[in-house]
């Protein structure tokens, strides 16, 4: 059976990040790239890292862990030098041209939600982080090196 993905695009609402669409086209936002990470074995919990950044200059990230309560996501403060690394990275690799990996399946370890969003422009794409195909490891090796708190696991106890 094909995979659709359907759990893996639910995931920020169901942990309760504000739509995509709304968040990018609210005032003072200039972009948002959004990670929506899903682990099929279930060993670590599912999360969804949002970096905003606001047309101020700050870039701040916000993390949700699926099963950890918490009265607000995560904040943190991100780099603009890596941020813009990233963003080279994403350009390099025409992130906004890329359509999800082929031969996605059910039986993919973990798979990520990979998002972009400015005003009401709003791309994404699904990848398996375990699978070493170009352009799909560019990216989340950059997401590795340059966001690596975006992708942090935490396990189930």
């Amino acid at each position: 059976m094909p995979f659709d993905g359907t759990d893996v695009f639910l995931l920020a609402s169901q942990l309760g990040l504000p739509d995509l669409e709304r968040a990018a086209g609210a005032a003072g936002v200039m972009s948002i790239l959004q990670v929506s990470a899903y682990y099929a074995e279930r060993r670590v919990r599912h999360s969804v890292a949002r970096v905003s950044e606001y047309q101020t200059g700050e870039i701040e990230l916000r993390i949700v862990f699926q099963g950890v309560s918490l009265a607000e996501p995560l904040r943190l403060a991100v780099e603009r030098e890596s941020m813009e690394k990233l963003d080279e990275v994403l350009l390099r690799v025409k992130f906004g041209r890329l359509v999800d990996q082929p031969g996605l399946s059910y039986a993919e370890r973990s798979l990520w939600l990979i998002q972009r969003a400015a005003g009401n422009h709003n791309h994404g794409i699904l990848v398996a982080p375990d699978r070493p195909e170009t352009p799909y490891s560019t990216i989340v090796n950059a997401i590795d090196a340059y966001l690596p708190e975006a992708i942090r696991e935490i396990p189930l106890r």
